[in-house]
């Protein structure tokens, strides 16, 4: 079973190499360049996450295996959605950069990590996790469909990752 914990900020190299190896597994199947090596995630971002507390790992056989950051509050780049959890901003977060290393893929790690994220937010009070999908990441969705998401409404948002893209966006009523 997966061990899912908040990371250490000395831990930031290991998941950057997780994410290296998620970036290039994924563009080498897809074609698709919605995280780039060095732009997003970056150690910057992987940096701030781990001192604020919000970087989760997720451990398996003692080595590192999946990572995720979870935020509190809706990011602001959603505008307008129509959320169907009328809470206010603090009883909400955002799951972004979930990851599973090439390594252990197809073993259902990133289904653990969701589920660790949704109990994260009962344990916080949270009322509701949210969450964006680049348009045309077909195993994202699936994944969050699966875990008992709700699609909400297609976005055109700015990354600076991807540029103006079109994004899905996604909640789970906890």
């Amino acid at each position: 079973m997966l061990n899912v914990r908040q990371a250490v900020p000395n831990e930031v190299p290991a998941v950057l190499a997780l994410y290296d190896g998620v970036i290039q597994l994924f563009q080498a199947n897809t074609g698709n360049l919605g995280w780039r090596k060095g732009v997003y995630p970056a150690e910057a971002d992987f940096r701030r996450a781990a001192q604020a507390g919000t970087l989760y790992v997720g451990e398996l056989e003692g080595r590192l295996a999946a990572g995720m950051i979870v935020t509190q509050g809706t990011d602001k780049s959603y505008g307008d959605a129509p959320w169907r959890v009328d809470v206010p901003d603090c009883e909400t977060a955002v799951i972004h950069t979930l990851g599973v290393s090439p390594d252990f893929s197809g073993r259902g790690l990133a289904l653990e990590m969701v589920q660790a994220a949704v109990a994260l937010a009962r344990t916080k009070g949270w009322k509701a996790l949210r969450l964006d999908v680049l348009e045309g990441n077909a195993p994202a969705r699936r994944l969050y469909e699966r875990a008992g998401f709700q699609y909400i409404a297609t976005k055109q948002i700015w990354y600076h990752s991807t540029g103006l893209a079109n994004f899905l966006l996604y909640e789970y009523a906890v």
